[in-house]
């Protein structure tokens, strides 16, 4: 991937609201640890509907996609940026907090964004696949980590809505998204495929969308394997972000 060089520290004027001025810094070269990819050796498993799967060999993203390693690819893409998600204490989240997964990104973005490395989208039998490394028996009803309740795991497993309540959601550490490597890694070598941001994944039926791994802002049951919730190609949400496979 060639990437592009910083820019110069740019601002943007607001008419409404009596010409308010943002500062958008330069955008930071993308580092090493954005770009990570993992070797998944092809096999065959059951996913979490039941269903036996053979997959080929591929290479995954080890983290999701952070702020700085979208805005080289939306950048070289021609894509807008996103818009701010509005998390309090965080503002300019695109911008100044580049180790942070990014957010508010649509499906037909990420796909745009993905071809400028060569990548795509996993699809959900991939990413099932990749996250159930190391497990055994049922995975719907499991974590990539194991059958274990996060309270239960040593340390602090992952960023999600601990204890399913909204007023302890801190207790893992972060009131919203969390920077990458902020917790242990998957059996699979894999950060945050529970929790943090829920990630963008196609299915092989239908083409149709679907967010796995669960996120910041839902509870313990969203982030098993089997758990998923459906997203139009066009549409954008805080908590959901994406991984690149190729």
């Amino acid at each position: 991937m060639k990437l592009r060089e910083a820019l110069p520290v740019l601002l943007l004027t607001l008419l409404a609201c009596g010409e308010e001025q943002i500062v958008i810094p330069a955008a930071e070269p993308v580092q090493e640890s954005d770009t990570a990819f993992v070797l998944v050796p092809g096999g065959t498993f059951t996913n979490s509907v039941g269903e036996s799967v053979t997959i080929e060999s591929f290479r995954m993203l080890r983290s999701e996609v952070s702020n700085r390693l979208y805005r080289s690819l939306a950048d070289q893409e021609g894509l807008s940026h996103p818009p701010d998600p509005g998390f309090p204490g965080m503002e300019q989240y695109f911008y100044d907090f580049p180790d942070y997964p990014v957010v508010n990104v649509s499906p037909f973005r990420a796909r745009k964004a993905a071809t400028a490395m060569g990548c795509r989208l996993p699809t959900r039998n991939q990413w099932e696949y990749a996250a159930s490394l190391g497990l055994t028996g049922n995975i719907a009803d499991q974590f990539p980590w194991g059958a274990l309740s996060p309270p239960d795991v040593p340390g602090v497993p992952a960023n999600y809505l601990a204890l399913n309540m909204w007023d302890s959601r801190d207790v893992d550490g972060y009131l919203y998204t969390a920077p990458h490597g902020s917790y242990p890694l998957s059996t699979g070598g894999f950060e945050d495929l529970a929790g943090n941001v829920a990630e963008i994944t196609v299915s092989e039926a239908d083409s149709s969308i679907h967010l796995m791994g669960g996120s910041w802002a839902q509870p313990e049951e969203a982030m098993k394997l089997g758990f998923r919730r459906t997203l139009p190609e066009g549409d954008i949400t805080w908590y959901a972000g994406f991984r690149l496979v190729k």
